[in-house]
């Protein structure tokens, strides 16, 4: 069923891109809304389909696509031909936790004015 104006709800970020929608949608049935309807905008769906998440800002009743901003966040994005290296990823995780697990020790000696020995973590 076609609908001339759907309405969209968007999250915005603190510059006005928008970082998530909800829109109307047809259920076979009615169109349905399972949102607050409050702060919603109408657009056509042809408007909708340009929204690029973080790069596009609703602008006088249409939304604008920042191409700039929208090539720096697709460039950011991982390559699918681009191996991860997992091993190197968890080797850095387990250093951070140990360098948390160590500052803690050390902030609870200090609150607790234990000996030194509490800053030696037990790996």
């Amino acid at each position: 069923m076609e609908k001339e104006k759907l309405a969209v709800l968007m999250n915005l970020d603190t510059a006005g891109y928008i970082m998530g929608y909800q829109q109307e949608f047809w259920d076979g049935d009615t169109w349905q809304t399972p949102f607050d309807t409050t702060n919603t905008v109408l657009l056509p769906q042809s408007e909708i389909d340009k929204i690029s998440l973080g790069a596009t800002k609703l602008v006088d009743g249409h939304l604008v696509v920042d191409k700039d901003k929208q090539a720096e966040l697709e460039a950011q994005q991982p390559s699918i031909d681009e191996p991860v290296d997992y091993g190197a990823k968890i080797a850095d995780l387990e250093a951070q936790l140990k360098q948390a697990n160590d500052a803690t020790l050390e902030l609870a000696d200090m609150m607790l004015g234990g000996d030194s020995d509490a800053t030696t973590s037990t790996d």
